[in-house]
């Protein structure tokens, strides 16, 4: 008898829901800024779609370089891709190399800002000299960046 009322009552528990405190409060995910700071400078731009936002984010993450640094340089080079040949939207190589994807450009470029030679361990200054010594490409890579916010 005692096991029927227990039944019962859970049973009724269910049909009314789930009593408070007994569950994880579940949180819908905070939306990330710099996902919509990007999308917001490549339509302000109107560069061609996709933007590759998540990627250039998730890529930024793994490899702890500023997302901003590399939209900044694809907007600079190609006109986010508008002006590139062979998904090479940031000139890498001096847009002699090409990749299978702009996905795969994204994480090959970011991982050697990273930790390929000359970039390893370099300062956001350094990294730009070395990709461009020309000090006006430096001003204006980081004017860009400084667009995308922070």
């Amino acid at each position: 008898m005692i096991h029927l009322l227990t039944t019962l009552l859970f049973g009724l528990a269910l049909f009314r829901g789930p009593v408070p405190g007994t569950l994880p409060d579940v949180k819908k995910p905070v939306p990330d800024g710099r996902a919509i700071r990007l999308t917001t400078f490549f339509q302000i731009h109107q560069c061609p779609a996709p933007y590759h936002v998540e990627d250039y984010l998730r890529a930024a993450d793994i490899y702890s370089v500023d997302y901003r640094l590399l939209p900044a340089i694809s907007f600079r080079e190609s006109t986010c891709g508008e002006y590139c040949r062979l998904n090479n939207h940031w000139g890498w190589d001096s847009a002699r190399t090409g990749f299978a994807s702009v996905r795969s450009g994204i994480y090959y470029v970011m991982s050697q800002l990273a930790y390929g030679k000359p970039y390893k361990g370099t300062s956001l200054d350094q990294k730009l000299y070395e990709y461009n010594p020309r000090p006006s490409y430096a001003i204006a890579i980081k004017q860009t960046m400084r667009e995308i916010g922070e």
